[in-house]
């Protein structure tokens, strides 16, 4: 996988920080609170600068921080040191993004100290907010549950909380290694996702499971699905020091619950799912899928379930309950979890942050799926959590997901109108995408002309 370089500025100011809050609409971090910055250019020039305080800094890096701190904030780096309003100029760390995510930044992070607090003029196409808070302040944020960090940038926060003055915080990288574990991240204080490999559908490679609870609260673990029984073993492995207390399933599709069974048989903990969810997987599985065997034991009893459904209380999460939320149409038993306060919402295959969701017979229907679209966009969730990507700030991805599927349904309806055949829809509206996604392709077309033929428009 390919490595972009980024640079970020640490603007210092009487132990007071610059950050930014990117817009909901950006492709990378929607939402996310972060230092500003960007990735170096090709075009970005390889000769080191003559600046005193940038001499000793990589050419390509150092030309890279100067346009992206002018393009975002307005803010000329060489003439604010040659005026002498910046103090200092001082690399302070790196930190490689993990493989789990779909773009990998090695991000440089370079503190700024400053004389005076410049008059930024922020790119609002760029960033939602900005602010000058203390580390303490913008830790306070994150860990009440109200912010989005990456963690590099969390560490340096608590760095500068420990030590306001510290400058080199060497290399931040996520260590963990990927042979033994399975990737964790925090970027909502205490949901942790687990990015498990899994039998998902391309381009994604990967379910996230989700670990939450209060300590005083059930602790769920959130569509384990290991793609194999080594990856099921590494699951175990990342588990060991954590308290699980149930399972929950979102829904029937098996890259949200393979080896699930065999998981809470090891975990000696119950599986919540939905009733729906139970039928689909008893019909494609057989009767015995909760009473797994295990190589080497006698045979087990069947796995205590749990059936819940739309408003039960599954756990708390900083004091609130977390309650189930139904959201069919991917499929029909899926369900959701969210706070009372609607900070996070885990959508499950709602939507994705990789690829595009599948709405095919018997489980799925189109105007079902609009209709949940619909009802979550109402309810105006903070974050959009998604089964396959990042999260996201706010419900743009889904009123994006909801335009965009209107406007390929009007097209769908308008090629069979003229007398093109369904494989024909398929290439008109599918040009340039991977044959190997065209049955996933088809699968929706159909759903939108079963939506359409229900609605007397064909």
């Amino acid at each position: 996988m390919k490595i972009i370089d980024s640079v970020a500025a640490v603007f210092c100011h009487e132990h007071h920080l610059f950050a930014v809050r990117r817009q909901a609409h950006l492709d990378a971090f929607p939402g996310y609170d972060s230092f500003p910055g960007g990735k170096v250019d090709r075009t970005d020039p390889e000769e080191p600068r003559t600046e005193p305080m940038l001499q000793g800094l990589d050419g390509k890096q150092a030309h890279a921080l100067i346009r992206e701190m002018q393009e975002e904030l307005q803010f000329d780096l060489p003439t604010e040191i040659a005026s002498g309003r910046v103090t200092h100029v001082v690399p302070m760390a790196k930190a490689l993004a993990p493989a789990l995510v779909p773009v990998r930044f090695r991000l440089h992070f370079f503190r700024i100290n400053l004389q005076e607090r410049p008059p930024f003029v922020p790119d609002s196409g760029e960033f939602a907010e900005t602010f000058w808070k203390t580390p303490q302040e913008l830790l306070n944020q994150f860990r009440s549950g109200n912010s989005m960090m990456v963690p590099p940038m969390r560490w340096v926060l608590e760095a500068l909380e420990r030590t306001p003055d510290a400058e080199d915080l060497g290399d931040l990288s996520p260590q963990y290694d990927e042979e033994l574990h399975v990737p964790k991240l925090e970027t909502i204080s205490e949901v942790r996702m687990l990015a498990v490999p899994s039998n998902t559908v391309p381009p994604a490679t990967r379910t996230n499971a989700f670990l939450l609870g209060d300590e005083d609260a059930p602790r769920v673990l959130l569509d384990p699905s290991p793609a194999s029984s080594e990856v099921l073993e590494k699951l175990l492995r990342t588990l060991e020091n954590e308290r699980v207390d149930r399972i929950f399933l979102t829904h029937h599709h098996p890259d949200h619950h393979e080896f699930a069974p065999e998981l809470a048989l090891r975990l000696q903990v119950p599986i919540s799912l939905s009733a729906q969810t139970h039928r689909f997987i008893l019909e494609k599985h057989g009767p015995d899928y909760f009473s797994p065997e295990v190589p080497g034991s006698p045979p087990q009893p069947c796995i205590p379930l749990e059936f819940v459904e739309e408003g039960d209380i599954l756990t708390r999460w900083k004091g609130e309950p977390v309650r189930v939320h139904a959201v069919p149409g991917h499929d029909a038993g899926q369900l959701a979890l969210a706070p009372d306060s609607l900070r996070w919402f885990i959508v499950g295959d709602l939507i994705q942050g990789i690829g595009t969701v599948v709405i095919g017979e018997p489980e799925g229907d189109m105007a079902t799926y609009f209709q949940t679209l619909e009802k979550v966009i109402a309810l105006a969730p903070e974050v959009i959590i998604p089964s396959h990507g990042m999260p996201m700030r706010s419900t743009f991805r889904l009123q994006a997901t909801l335009q965009h599927r209107r406007e390929r349904e009007e097209a769908i309806c308008e090629l069979t109108r003229s007398g093109k055949s369904e494989e024909e829809v398929l290439h008109v509206l599918y040009q340039g995408v991977d044959s190997r996604l065209f049955p996933f392709a088809l699968k929706n077309i159909r759903s939108h002309l079963k939506k359409l033929r229900a609605e007397g428009r064909l």
